[in-house]
């Protein structure tokens, strides 16, 4: 099958990267602050992290200046435009019920003609779609139409009620349906040193035991609908953080943790994620006297002793700037933190050096520009048997501005894709989507979304719909034996816990924001990097010396007539003993 070609990305790469990006690039506020002794940050990166550490801090009296090395502004979250103007992107954005920070700061970020800001920008989803070449499709209502009379508040209750899910939506045997509710139980009712001594040390697959189980439960219970809800894989994400997000999950198809705007346990925002959200974010930071410079890469850290004196940054045409200020906040991607780590700051804060072990893994974005509007599902798509471990969503049907004003007027949709698996070998290709070119990755993509979505007897997508396809810029070497990914997600492998760093740091002016440091949150997602950065605004704010409230961490959900469970489980896991719901798992010890 012969696909149209790939729109390429227009990187900005214009005359500003030739010679003068930092002046062609830096917004200056629309109101200059000026700094009361103590009160200049300097924030290097520019995603929802970084964003949200400046938001925090300006509105408190702070001159904040962001660096961020792209041209543009968001991180992973960006949109990322073709160069013939279609709204490409890293990857579709999810904004689960359970987030409670990051909807904070959207409601807190101006829109026009929004009472609630941005926040009114999210679209609730209605159902989730999961599909497989080997499979009839399935359609799960959202919120579930929950086949219990009373909520499931006692164990055993919870036990019965989230097998039923199982049994009736998700086509579990009733004997691996009431497994997988106890394995769930057992989470739930575990106390926080047992997740954090025992369930963070093991994988999400040999907690669920996926190894003994009908590949319907690996579907479901393993990486098809777990993988919607996580941006990680089974095997090598730890039990703690998947088990943290199943619970949310549950609580939040029941209303309890929900963020009470009315929207749903699942939402997306109703355009590009750069229209919708971080343009009138970077806005308003600008009004409250926020400086941004693009094109602006940290290099490197200057100390004496345990203080920090300056930072370099390396603009495009490689000249080094100085970089001074009172406060300096990494909100860098986890993977460029090694180039930044030197001997002398680990010699100040020897903990750094653990930052190092923390492990990041390829999810990259593809999308299919259709000239007809397809509506799979209102929600996302799993591709469940998909060897590439695909996951999507058709944006049309929730954007508030039509596909045809972008481009050539010919485009109606966009099936935006995630890529997660890269080390499998592809049904059509015979590779794993490493060993392909950028045309073959699309070409194979393609041909497994529309062995799954065309396999119930009704043809959903035609070769003759699809107008183009944009993958993610930051692959690289496709094809080649150099291929590189230069935007991979942080990924909680067992024991990652105690290799994740606080927001505050040994050297006294130095902070760290991320979704990769140590927060409530616990797995990659905005909602963890929201709370990352406002982690690092207020180990500042405490830093400074300046007066005046802190962000607000929302705290977790917690059921309380499960309370007295965890204490008795406290109980048992100091005397070397399992969960009162853990019969059979007796392979790893207590620690």
């Amino acid at each position: 099958m012969q696909l149209p070609s790939q729109s390429r990305r227009t990187f900005i790469k214009s005359a500003a990267w030739a010679g003068g990006v930092a002046a062609a690039l830096t917004l200056a506020p629309t109101h200059p602050v000026r700094a009361a002794a103590g009160r200049s940050v300097a924030v290097f990166g520019a995603g929802p992290a970084g964003l949200t550490a400046a938001h925090e801090l300006a509105e408190r009296g702070f001159a904040v200046t962001v660096y961020e090395t792209l041209a543009d502004f968001g991180g992973k979250t960006r949109s990322i435009y073709t160069p013939d103007g279609l709204p490409g992107e890293h990857g579709f954005r999810s904004f689960f019920g359970f987030y409670h920070n990051l909807p904070d700061t959207m409601r807190r970020t101006p829109f026009p003609g929004n009472a609630n800001g941005t926040l009114d920008n999210l679209v609730r989803l209605n159902a989730e779609m999961i599909v497989g070449t080997n499979r009839k499709n399935l359609t799960i209502p959202l919120p579930f139409p929950l086949p219990f009379s009373q909520l499931p508040l006692t164990p055993q209750a919870f036990i019965d009620s989230v097998a039923a899910v199982f049994e009736t939506l998700f086509r579990l045997p009733l004997h691996e349906a009431i497994f997988a509710a106890e394995r769930l139980a057992v989470y739930v009712s575990s106390c926080g040193e047992r997740k954090l001594g025992q369930w963070e040390r093991m994988t999400w697959a040999d907690f669920a035991k996926l190894d003994n189980s009908s590949p319907e439960y690996g579907r479901f219970l393993g990486d098809g609908f777990i993988r919607s809800l996580v941006a990680t894989k089974s095997a090598n994400c730890s039990a703690h953080s998947i088990g943290l997000v199943g619970e949310e999950y549950v609580w939040s198809v029941l209303n309890l943790n929900n963020n009470n705007d009315g929207r749903g346990n699942d939402r997306v925002l109703n355009g590009p994620t750069t229209e919708a959200w971080i343009t009138p974010w970077i806005d308003y930071l600008r009004s409250i006297g926020v400086t941004f410079h693009a094109g602006q890469r940290l290099s490197g850290f200057q100390l004496d002793g345990s203080h920090i004196v300056s930072a370099t940054v390396t603009d495009a045409g490689g000249g080094r700037h100085e970089v001074q200020a009172d406060h300096y906040i990494s909100a860098i991607p986890l993977d460029k933190i090694p180039d930044v780590l030197s001997e002398e700051m680990v010699a100040a804060d020897p903990s750094l050096d653990s930052i190092r072990r923390l492990q990041a893994a390829w999810m990259v974005g593809l999308q299919f520009f259709l000239t007809e509007r397809v509506d799979l599902v209102n929600g996302h798509t799993s591709f469940v048997d998909a060897p590439w471990s695909m996951t999507s969503i058709n944006e049309a049907q929730f954007w508030r501005r039509p596909l045809s004003t972008y481009g050539d007027g010919a485009v109606r949709d966009v099936c935006s894709v995630i890529i997660s698996e890269w080390d499998a070998l592809g049904t059509f290709t015979r590779k794993t989507a490493k060993q392909c070119t950028p045309e073959e990755i699309a070409a194979e993509a393609w041909a497994q979304i529309k062995a799954g979505v065309n396999d119930d007897g009704v043809t959903q997508l035609t070769d003759d719909m699809l107008h183009s396809w944009f993958l993610d810029p930051a692959l690289t070497g496709a094809g080649t034996p150099d291929v590189a990914y230069d935007d991979p997600i942080f990924i909680q492998n067992p024991g990652s816990w105690y290799d994740r760093p606080d927001a505050h740091t040994a050297i006294d002016n130095l902070f760290l924001a991320g979704d990769w440091i140590k927060t409530q949150m616990n797995v990659a997602c905005m909602e963890a990097a929201n709370e990352g950065g406002r982690l690092a605004a207020n180990a500042v704010l405490h830093a400074s010396g300046v007066p005046g409230s802190p962000a607000k961490i929302f705290p977790r959900y917690t059921m309380p007539l499960w309370e007295p469970l965890k204490l008795i489980d406290r109980e048992l896991y100091k005397a070397g003993q399992p969960n009162m719901f853990d019969v059979i798992d007796r392979r790893y010890p207590i620690r």
